[in-house]
Parts: C-alpha cells; sequence; structure tokens
C-alpha cells in the first residue's frame, strides 16, 4: 500500500471585502511517515529556538511574526514538496462569495483539484504507481466545517480517483488516476499542537504577502506546484 500526505492551512479571507482580492491556500505533501517525521524535527527544533529568543510558548502565527522569523521558518523547509492555490477573489462569481455555504463548497472543490493535480504530477514522475492501492491523507488547519462537508470532500477525491468522472451535460469521460482501491482520510487538525500545519500557515503567508506587498520574488519557490483559480 502507498501513501501520500498533505498538509494545508490558508491566509487570507475568500470574501469580496479582501481588500488584497487574494485567498490562498498552501501545504506541503510528502509520500512517506518517515520523511514527514524528519520535516516536523527541523521545523519543531527551530520553533522552540524562536520561542526561547522572543520568551513565549505561544504558537508562532504568521501574522505576528516579524519578516526574520517568518523567513527562518519558511526556508527551514524550503526544499520539501509544496504546493499552493490561488483564488482571484475579483474574478469570482459573486453567488459564491455572499454564501457561507458557498464558500465552503467552493474550497473544498479548489482543493480537491489541487490534490489531484499534485498527484497527477507524482504518477508522471513515477514516484506513484496508479495500478497500486493508495491512501491519501489530509490534515486542514481546523476550520467550521459540517459532517457533510468532510464526508463530501472525501467522498469525491476517491470517486474521481478511483472511478474518474462522467459529465453528462458536456459528454466528457475522465479517466480514473488510479486502477488499485484508493482511501481517503480527511482530518481537521489544532495548528496549536500540529506543527506541519503551522508550517503551512507560514507558507501560505507567504504567498498572501507576495500580492500585498507586490514582491512576486516571494513565489519563487522550488519543488513547488501552484495553482490559480477561477
Amino acid at each position: 500500500m502507498q501513501n501520500i500526505f498533505f498538509f494545508f492551512d490558508d491566509s487570507g479571507t475568500l470574501h469580496i471585502s479582501n481588500d488584497v482580492s487574494k485567498f490562498v491556500y498552501a501545504g506541503y505533501v510528502f509520500t512517506s511517515r518517515k520523511d514527514i517525521d524528519s520535516a516536523r524535527v527541523r521545523y519543531t527544533n527551530l520553533v522552540k529556538q524562536i520561542q526561547k529568543a522572543l520568551k513565549t510558548s505561544r504558537e508562532l502565527k504568521a501574522c505576528r511574526l516579524r519578516p526574520k522569523y517568518k523567513r527562518a521558518l519558511y526556508n527551514v523547509l524550503r526544499r520539501e514538496n509544496s504546493l499552493a492555490l490561488v483564488v482571484d477573489i475579483a474574478r469570482t462569481y459573486d453567488k459564491i462569495l455572499y454564501s457561507s455555504h458557498s464558500v465552503c463548497r467552493y474550497k473544498d472543490y479548489i482543493l480537491k483539484i489541487v490534490i489531484q493535480a499534485e498527484i497527477d504530477r507524482l504518477i508522471e514522475k513515477n514516484i506513484l504507481n496508479p495500478h497500486d492501492d493508495i491512501s491519501v491523507f489530509i490534515y486542514i488547519d481546523e476550520q467550521f466545517a459540517t459532517t457533510d462537508g468532510i464526508y463530501g470532500l472525501r467522498e469525491a477525491l476517491k470517486e474521481e480517483l478511483q472511478f474518474g468522472i462522467i459529465n453528462y451535460n458536456y459528454s466528457r469521460v475522465h479517466t480514473p488516476l488510479f486502477k488499485g482501491e484508493v482511501n481517503v482520510h480527511l482530518s481537521y487538525c489544532d495548528s496549536r499542537v500540529n506543527y506541519m500545519i503551522q508550517a503551512c500557515d507560514i507558507l501560505a503567508n507567504r504567498i498572501y504577502c507576495s500580492y500585498k506587498y507586490k514582491k512576486s520574488q516571494l513565489r519563487n519557490i522550488p519543488n513547488h506546484l501552484c495553482l490559480t483559480f477561477p
């Protein structure tokens, strides 16, 4: 059984009042627990060093940190495989933005797209085998989510990865990415006790700030997949 692990956090608000007009999901992807443990240890050690320097035990949230600390926390994982999706709010339908239920559904939709794109990329690079069974683990920063929402995203991913999509309106068929069994596990996490989610907060904030302060060089990230919506 092969495994793939995704960690995500967001930056900005998916709402018309967002003056930067960008919403970002960003995170890291791993194909082994050993690699996760290595990344977590490196990140945790640096967090504790910075907490000691700042004389605090609080979570190091990007929005409260000086640039030099955010840069250091980003750099410790900069060579890991990462991914992001950026929503241009000005180009997003009003009917999505003015309903909290529609916003939640749209977030699920774009997460599903970027996860599928990354899995497809890893298949093309022969890192994942489309003929083997796979377990997909997704960890997202804790947020308001109904049981239906969690079930919907998990089941939609499983169905599309294992069985593909048939769009009757456009007479299109998208073939499944895997021939074997696909298991999808989705968890919402408390960032206060999850260092990988904290690392995602730093990455998402970096990408968001690249638009806020018009510093495109902040988006020059190695081993990185970024999709834009709509």
